[in-house]
């Protein structure tokens, strides 16, 4: 049996960024006959985020684009996670990381930003939070989650996620 691999996007408000990148790569995974999504358990929660928030609706408009539904999506604290229990903690921005490893220096070796894990990108680590900005730029940032996960998705088939001390 195959050991499911446990991943948590963290942004801000879990409102935008993180259940973008989740449901992105849920889907992604859906989509390859490579992966099972059942070996997998990918979450999404905020730093500062209001328990049981929905997701924001330019969110659910721009994921609705691609067929992607986040009309389920309910916002979660990290006190709500068991960060522990988390193969990967995958943060928006170095601002996310470092209050995440400040909080928790035990986890540090689990903290990365989406861009540090990806590769695409060597000069800019973060993704911007669009929250109160345009359409335009909710759907910008959803096409740059996108881009990262696609190739973070070919490293994390030669990632060793099982691998713990």
């Amino acid at each position: 049996m195959e050991t499911i691999k446990k991943i948590l996007f963290v942004c801000t408000g879990n409102t935008c960024r993180s259940p973008m990148a989740e449901y992105l790569l849920k889907a992604m995974i859906r989509q390859r006959d490579d992966l099972k999504l059942e070996n997998w358990q990918i979450i999404s929660a905020g730093i500062s985020a209001v328990k049981g928030a929905e997701a924001n609706a330019k969110v659910k408009n721009v994921m609705a684009e691609l067929g992607i539904e986040l009309e389920g999506h309910i916002s979660h604290s990290l006190a709500d996670i068991e960060l522990e229990e988390q193969d990967l903690i995958i943060t928006m921005t170095r601002k996310h990381s470092r209050a995440l490893v400040l909080d928790y220096p035990n986890l540090s070796d689990k903290v990365f930003t989406l861009k540090e894990l990806s590769g695409l990108d060597s000069e800019n680590k973060d993704i911007q939070d669009p929250f109160g900005l345009s359409e335009a730029v909710y759907r910008a940032t959803r096409d740059e989650i996108k881009a990262n996960l696609e190739f973070l998705l070919e490293n994390l088939k030669k990632f060793d996620l099982s691998k713990q001390d």
